[in-house]
């Protein structure tokens, strides 16, 4: 059995083999198994393909940083499978990486259902925060507060089997990839482009989610042209394990009634590949046939009857040899069809031919002064330099390639330091001193942070070191949070202040070793 590629996702597939293809992706902390009690069903319609996010469910731990990089990779394994078309319903995260879908890829996507997600998911702070703690204390705070995120309280008492179930979903998933798809939702924001999903999208919530709740959904349906809302009572963040039934029967309306037949243009071929890093194709692809009429559905039985759960679902061509390690308690689902049983893809198109030569581009004239206009006579040249003197020129505007310093600065400093200290610090910035917060933003933070030199971490232990030194103490509580948040442990940070103390004094050193170590006890303290 082969590895995952590095730039696909470990999946299953159920369902008929030549039926029209419906992907579901999975909430953080999740498996594909979060699904199961939906495949029954769906799975009598639509060819279902589920995948696991890196360092889940046994899956290779290759952290990807955002969700471009999640959807990137999820076309490369449909690529790979020579699926073309589909619909999608994601759950958080995965809602997510349907959304950048619709973005990016809108003539790949026939339907969309959006469930418990959002456009953007709290504060870039809180997700960021959660990484510290993860690296700080590993997976086992994040388990044991899942069930209080995942389910209603009433759900948690009655069912102890899946609440433990879940916690040992979360406690076995790979910390390194579980931050970085912490660092992926804090850099998430697709508010401004909701506009521009042209694909039958359907937002689903449950009524008593705390994490991305009905305001959130109704966010999407506002912004989506077209879109839909369904709000489910009796379920908090994980609606389809929560209430399967309501669920199923939303989707399965959904998707056979919302399935956009014929696709809308595709982008127009560019420089750029694609995943799997083969030139993009101009031509359209061939939609699926729509779905049939769709029985209705049976009643589910409660959790409970369920049987105890089996040995983990067989994996896909690509899935990793190991284990599962969080195998679901809804018993084992259908077997993994053939993967020859997915038709393969297209023939790569024809190589290009070699580039011609550039052709040399004639010297420049000098341009001659107008009729009737006296010609002003040449500066005579420095001694040594033939070249006569230009005049100075004026800064050019920022344009795409050369953005605004102070747009890329405040960006930066917001990623470093966080939303809410940056907005603190300009809004006590009046007219005395807003002039100094606009320099500093636009030279130290858009024009040193952003250089290519060093990588965020080692700016954060140099920006330790020097407020250290200096005695800032106010700015060191501020940047040993954004050590933390830029993958600092607190291991590193007391070397670093043990070292400027070598170089810089003990006094000083001393007391920001009392400031840092106040600020790490309360960063990575597990949270609700």
């Amino acid at each position: 059995m082969s590895e995952t590629p590095k730039n696909t996702l470990q999946y299953r597939v159920d369902g008929p083999e030549d039926a029209p293809v419906l992907v579901v992706g999975p909430s953080l902390g999740t498996t594909w198994h979060m699904w199961d009690r939906q495949i029954p069903e769906l799975a009598g319609t639509w060819r279902v393909l589920r995948f696991d996010l890196p360092g889940h469910g046994g899956a290779p731990a290759q952290p990807a940083h955002s969700v471009a990089e999640l959807g990137d990779r999820l076309i490369a394994t449909l690529d790979g499978l020579g699926i073309q078309r589909f619909g999608y319903a994601g759950c958080s995260i995965g809602g997510a990486i349907g959304a950048d879908l619709a973005l990016r890829h809108p003539h790949r996507l026939a339907s969309l259902a959006l469930v418990a997600s959002s456009a953007r998911f709290g504060t870039a702070d809180e997700y960021r925060q959660r990484g510290v703690v993860v690296r700080t204390n590993g997976m086992d705070p994040m388990a044991r507060s899942a069930p209080e995120r995942w389910f209603t309280a009433a759900y948690a008492a009655a069912q102890p089997a899946i609440v433990e179930w879940a916690v040992q979903m979360v406690r076995t998933t790979d910390p390194a990839c579980y931050i970085a798809a912490c660092e992926a939702l804090a850099a998430f924001d697709i508010r401004a482009d909701l506009g521009r999903i042209a694909v039958p999208t359907l937002a689903l919530v449950g009524a008593e989610d705390r994490v991305t709740g009905p305001g959130e959904a109704r966010t999407l349906v506002a912004g989506i042209p077209g879109a839909g809302l369904a709000v489910v009572p009796g379920a908090s963040h994980l609606a389809p394990v929560e209430q399967p039934a309501a669920v199923t029967d939303l989707l399965v309306h959904h998707f056979s009634t919302a399935w956009q037949e014929t696709p809308p243009p595709p982008p127009a071929p560019s420089a750029t590949t694609t995943p799997s890093g083969s030139s993009g194709s101009s031509e359209p692809p061939a939609p699926f046939p729509s779905p049939g009429p769709v029985a209705t559905p049976a009643p589910f039985a409660s959790p409970a009857s369920f049987p105890a759960p089996g040995p983990g679902a067989t994996p896909g061509p690509f899935a990793s040899p190991a284990p599962f390690p969080a195998p679901s308690p809804f018993g084992t689902p259908a077997p993994l069809a053939s993967p020859n049983s997915i038709a393969p893809p297209p023939a790569p198109t024809e190589p290009l031919g070699p580039l011609a030569p550039p052709t040399p581009e004639p010297p420049a004239e000098s341009a001659a002064p107008a009729p009737g206009e006296p010609s002003e006579p040449a500066e005579p040249a420095e001694p040594g330099n033939p070249a006569a003197p230009t005049a100075p020129t004026e800064p050019s505007a920022p344009s795409a390639h050369h953005p605004d310093p102070y747009e890329l600065g405040l960006r930066i400093r917001r990623d470093v330091l966080g939303d809410a200290p940056v907005d603190a610090e300009t809004a006590r910035a009046d007219a005395f001193g807003a002039g100094f917060d606009e320099l500093a933003t636009r030279h130290a933070w858009g024009e040193v942070w952003s250089r290519d030199g060093l990588d965020r971490r080692t700016r954060a232990a140099v920006a330790l070191a020097a407020l250290a030194s200096g005695g800032h103490l106010d700015d060191l509580a501020a940047h040993t949070r954004a050590a933390l948040r830029a993958g600092l442990t607190p291991a590193e940070i007391e070397e670093v202040l043990i070292q400027t103390g070598v170089y810089c004094g003990l006094p000083a050193a001393s007391a920001a070793v009392r400031v840092a170590g106040a600020v790490v006890r309360e960063e990575t303290a597990p949270r609700g």
